[in-house]
């Protein structure tokens, strides 16, 4: 007897009113990219594993457990990508994109994670992105949040939307920030989630944004990175705000936002 094969878990069909929703999403997305000048790139969906487990750090959860991994008749590892940035990156350095920076590139498609099906959530999904890439002044990431303020307006969804921000300063403050951070959790190893010990010595950034309750009562005290941003980091960061102000953009400070 012959079944019908069911959708594969986390993946969705859609139709009808939904379909149209979904491609007017697209759109109005093209339409905001041309205004702010992106250019349009198309990405291929696979990559050598290495693209993503290099980029996204072998410490990520992304990495660690959700890549849709396999490997060809060649024998060489490929990935389905779980993100943009990385393969976008890729390009910029094989392709020959540099001699276009600073360069405004805007795509769209599904990315696949294998992550475990919940509300929101799926293993093929669909993201729309756009990317500055070889511009170091503040105003490049003040375009690109003001560029996403208009989208979420023009859909009509922007309502109850706060932007929340934060900075993870400049390499020099980064360091700092995560030696500090090690040096207190290490304090409270033994009352740590599993998870974040963990990410203790890989990844201590990420405790902060543990949703384990028995992490929450260290994270609140744990050393911030105000306390260690360099003054360059700090005008940049202030900076970016005073764009968004400027831009009229809503924003609210959200210190424990580390990716």
């Amino acid at each position: 007897m012959n079944t019908t094969p069911q959708a594969i878990r986390g993946t969705q069909d859609i139709f009808g009113a939904d379909a149209e929703a979904f491609a007017h999403v697209v759109e109005t997305f093209e339409r905001v990219r041309k205004l702010y000048r992106f250019r349009r790139v198309e990405m291929p969906v696979f990559e050598k594993t290495a693209v993503f487990s290099r980029s996204l750090g072998e410490t990520t959860d992304v990495v660690s457990k959700e890549m849709y991994s396999f490997e060809d008749r060649g024998g060489e590892s490929l990935t389905l990508r779980p993100e943009f940035t990385a393969g976008i990156a890729r390009a910029y350095l094989t392709d020959g994109w540099k001699q276009f920076a600073p360069l405004k590139v805007a795509t769209h498609g599904p990315l696949f994670r294998y992550e475990r099906p919940q509300k929101g959530r799926y293993r093929q999904f669909h993201q729309i992105d756009a990317e500055v890439i070889g511009a170091a002044e503040p105003m490049a990431d003040v375009e690109l949040l003001v560029m996403a303020d208009q989208l979420l307006k023009e859909l009509g969804i922007a309502d109850g939307v706060t932007l929340q921000l934060n900075t993870l300063g400049d390499g020099e403050s980064r360091e700092a920030w995560r030696a500090a951070l090690v040096e207190y959790f290490r304090g409270h190893r033994q009352a740590l989630s599993e998870d974040s010990q963990d990410r203790l010595e890989r990844n201590p950034l990420r405790i902060l944004d543990s949703k384990d309750p028995r992490d929450k009562p260290f994270t609140a005290d744990a050393p911030k990175i105000d306390d260690f941003l360099s003054a360059e980091a700090q005008d940049f960061f202030g900076a970016v705000t005073s764009g968004l102000d400027a831009a009229g953009v809503a924003w609210t400070r959200a210190e424990a936002l580390v990716r």
